[in-house]
């Protein structure tokens, strides 16, 4: 493995990346991957494995935000699909006309409310959670994309912040 001085060497501007640990930045990418586990996982897992804090919050992100584009597609569809089963098109009837009465909290949270939501590194509050709300208040989809984005990155640094004082409290004992 080269060390900083070589890759700096090689392009004074890749400097550290090439010295990276890439089986722990992929592991990461995956674990983050992973419903329910995502980088809330993902990320202690490649503070652990030794990658540095900042490293394993950025590739935490990537894995975790990748799916935004899928989970929206997906919760899109399966819309579609259930649009055309009697029993779950009467749910998402009783589902629109709820968020009808709230649409004007809605309006006021929007986006915002969706990234908070998201951004919240507790089981229950991820990419899934957030896509299926979104689309069941039929949130445009590019603000959508935004906020999902958008809370990934305040949950990627929550977590690598705890992730990173947890790991020092155990070294001090």
């Amino acid at each position: 493995m080269r060390d900083r001085g070589q890759a700096a060497a090689i392009h004074p501007r890749l400097g550290g990346f090439l010295v990276i640990n890439w089986t722990a930045a992929l592991k990461v990418i995956a674990i983050s991957a992973i419903p329910f586990l995502e980088l809330r996982v993902g990320i202690p897992v490649g503070i652990v494995s030794g990658l540095s804090p900042g490293w394993a919050i950025a590739f935490g992100i990537v894995g975790n935000a990748v799916q935004v584009p899928l989970i929206i597609f997906v919760m899109y569809m399966l819309r579609r699909i259930a649009q055309q089963v009697p029993w779950a098109a009467r749910w998402l009837g009783r589902i629109d006309r709820s968020a009808e009465r709230y649409q004007a909290t809605i309006r006021r949270y929007g986006w915002v409310g969706l990234a908070i939501l998201i951004g919240i590194p507790i089981p229950g509050t991820g990419l899934w959670t957030g896509a299926a709300l979104a689309n069941l208040m039929r949130m445009p989809l590019l603000l959508t994309a935004l906020a999902m984005t958008l809370g990934v990155a305040v949950a990627g640094v929550l977590v690598g912040a705890v992730a990173t004082g947890a790991l020092a409290v155990i070294d001090l004992l």
